[in-house]
């Protein structure tokens, strides 16, 4: 071995990785006199007004812990001593000035990007430099949960070498025809470092700031001056683009939430999670890889004039090694009331010799045009006013029970949910409210008259929030019907938004209840009969977030509920388990969770190329065969090969505007279960008759 060859390399290593350096830069930044002033007004305004005004001893110590884990979740970053020293700092940081250490926050912060420069670094000189062979038995660590920080940099480095080495083999399993596969991932590297070079002051700031709300509650932010800005567009809906809200994972875009009427919504190919790769402008030959950027500049590209198009590349949520790909073409366009109104349809269902109708009204949101509603138009558009007159056109049709399909709904007016649970339930109270101040109050509308006095259903998810929770609630409560579905969100708080004296903050001020005393908060609606999910719920929703608010009980109101027979209610249960394991369809999703729950759990991502398109293969293949087995069960042609199914899925995956009974298995079960009550209570009424 020559000893001399091995000492040349490692001062050329250096040297390279110095001049690199000195060409990414360094942040440096400071916690200047009005950025503490700032902070202070913010934690002042959050003690003083929050809903839980308690601190603890350790606040900053927590306060730091937090920025920490946010900023390298992954472990990827910070060494074991690093992450000690900035606690150890922590421990004895004297809280007599000031409660929580932004001077700390900020080295923290700076230490990250730099971190992240040097990583950047590394991966282009690895690029460069090494001839990575996909052979062997080499595997990256996947599974977050049980990591450990990395003792030293070289740890660190022997694991930017794997992540660097996955990214070019995702990229060779991703796209073989791409020549220019290397390239682009060198640019995106570099990208990544100019984009890290222009962040501001601002930035910095925000970040500490956001890990010191989130120390009250999750909800609880502060907008810098842009992102309030950012923020009303959003709000005010006059936002063109294409209908979503994004957050970032590491150097991706992923999506958190879709805008009910928006295209992304309506074309019925992305999901929450779906990360963005690329991106291209209408007739434009060429994507804009995007993996990287910065979150707003990823929401200036898709931003554009309202009619243009443009494509987007995603990384489904269920990929389990981010080498799958699908393209999105959208139109943008302006998102208005109309797009996010309430639609129905009927729907038959035969039992025996019996036909029922079941009428389905589809609710994206609780909205309302505040303006026509304060200059007292009684043709004010709203989510009550437009169900009213479904509801009319229903009993005109001799409908015989209703589903409120609110899957998805993430609230919006608290009056709108008032008013849609007269409809059913006539007067009364709906919702308690507690402010910070421990005053209680109850909500509802008191002249309401019952529009709907046949049998109903509330149809929920993981998404139903807010609203949504207080509707099926009250539902619920009243004993008015059954909820159908999945564990809601849990979203039991309300906020409110105040001026600083540089940008804005949104503060929890209170807590809704339901009639009975119980909160919505953590533990969400839980639904009267559960349908089976493809995915675990209980990886997202308001219980998996950093502090949030838990549940508790005040004291109930005065109401009074409705007759519902629990005996004939325990047998249409027992008729929805019979089906769970006779419907192919029901049976289909129980084999997506079981899926969902090996990929979930799996640890290591090989990094060998032969076992990843092996991999791969498996999985396209038993997709194929799951979703043959459906339709050979019920009586459908079976698809030859994956690819048949891809073209399949993309053109049925194009959302027209009526509501979809067949080939929404969740909504279709939902009606066999309204119809099953119906069926059974009215057998009840004769045997009762004839006694």
């Amino acid at each position: 071995m020559n000893i001399k060859k091995i000492k040349f390399t490692s001062k050329l290593f250096i040297l390279t990785l110095f001049s690199q350096s000195l060409l990414a830069g360094n942040i440096a930044f400071k916690a200047d006199e009005n950025r503490v002033l700032l902070s202070d007004e913010i934690f002042t305004k959050l003690t003083e007004e929050h809903y839980a005004q308690i601190l603890d001893d350790d606040f900053n110590y927590k306060y730091i812990e937090h920025l920490i884990n946010e900023l390298d979740n992954n472990k990827r970053y910070f060494t074991k001593y690093e992450v000690n020293r900035f606690l150890n700092s922590a421990k004895l940081f004297n809280p007599s000035k000031q409660t929580f250490d932004i001077k700390s926050a900020y080295k923290i912060i700076n230490l990250y990007f730099n971190r992240l420069l040097e990583f950047s670094d590394y991966q282009i000189m690895l690029i460069e430099k090494e001839a990575f062979i996909y052979s062997g038995v080499d595997s990256l660590d996947i599974y977050s949960d049980d990591n450990e920080w990395q003792a030293s940099k070289l740890a660190l480095k022997k694991l930017w070498k794997k992540i660097t080495k996955n990214d070019m083999l995702t990229s060779e399993l991703a796209d073989k025809s791409d020549d220019n596969s290397i390239e682009n991932i060198k640019k995106r590297y570099t990208n990544r470092i100019r984009r890290i070079n222009q962040r501001k002051d601002e930035d910095i700031f925000s970040l500490a700031m956001s890990s010191l709300t989130s120390q009250f509650d999750p909800h609880s932010t502060y907008f810098s001056p842009r992102s309030a800005e950012d923020f009303e567009l959003n709000m005010s809906l006059k936002l063109e683009g294409i209908g979503a809200l994004l957050t970032t994972e590491d150097d991706y875009a992923k999506i958190v939430s879709l805008v009910p009427g928006g295209p992304a919504e309506k074309s019925g190919r992305i999901d929450p999670e779906d990360k963005i790769t690329r991106i291209k402008q209408g007739d434009s030959e060429d994507f804009v890889d995007v993996v990287g950027w910065r979150v707003d500049e990823v929401v200036d590209l898709i931003r554009g004039k309202s009619g243009s198009s443009l494509d987007i590349e995603f990384i489904p949520s269920d990929s389990e090694d981010n080498s799958n790909r699908k393209v999105v073409n959208l139109v943008r366009e302006e998102i208005k009331l109309e797009d996010r109104a309430a639609k129905s349809s009927i729907h038959s269902i035969n039992i025996l010799d019996q036909e029922y109708k079941i009428g389905i009204i589809d609710l994206p949101t609780f909205y309302i045009d505040f303006e026509a509603y304060r200059k007292r138009d009684p043709d004010y558009k709203s989510s009550s006013n437009d169900v009213k007159k479904i509801l009319k056109e229903f009993n005109k049709e001799s409908v015989d029970a209703v589903i409120v399909d609110l899957r998805s709904n993430s609230g919006g007016s608290l009056l709108e949910a008032n008013k849609l649970t007269g409809l059913f339930v006539s007067s009364g109270a709906t919702v308690q409210v507690k402010q910070n101040s421990g005053k209680i109050g109850s909500w509802g509308d008191y002249y309401a008259k019952q529009a709907w006095k046949k049998p109903m259903a509330v149809l929920v998810d993981r998404g139903s929030a807010s609203a949504s929770e207080i509707f099926a609630g009250a539902i619920q409560d009243y004993k008015r019907g059954l909820v159908i579905g999945h564990r809601t969100f849990g979203k039991g708080t309300v906020q409110a938004i105040d001026n600083l004296s540089s940008g804005q903050i949104k503060i929890t001020e209170s807590k809704f209840y339901r009639v009975t005393g119980e909160s919505t908060q953590n533990k969400g609606v839980v639904p009267d009969i559960e349908l089976p999910s493809s995915w675990d719920i209980e990886s997202t929703g308001e219980s998996s977030l950093h502090m949030s608010l838990p549940w508790d009980t005040i004291p109930p109101v005065r109401y009074r509920t409705f007759d519902i027979d629990e005996d004939i209610v325990a047998a249409v249960k027992k008729a929805h388990l019979n089906r769970l394991n006779e419907s192919p369809n029901m049976t289909y999703i129980q084999n997506l969770r079981e899926r969902y729950d090996l990929v979930k759990n799996k640890k290591e991502l090989s990094l060998n190329i032969d076992k990843r398109q092996q991999e791969k293969s498996e999985r396209k293949n038993w997709i194929l065969n799951v979703e043959n087995e459906r339709r050979q069960d019920t009586g459908l042609d079976i698809f030859k090969e994956y690819s048949d199914m891809e073209d399949f899925n993309k053109e049925k995956d194009k959302k027209d505007e009526d509501i979809d009974v067949e080939n929404d298995y969740l909504l279709q079960e939902t009606a066999n279960i309204i119809a099953d009550y119906i069926y059974l209570n009215d057998k009840f009424l004769i045997t009762k008759l004839n006694q």
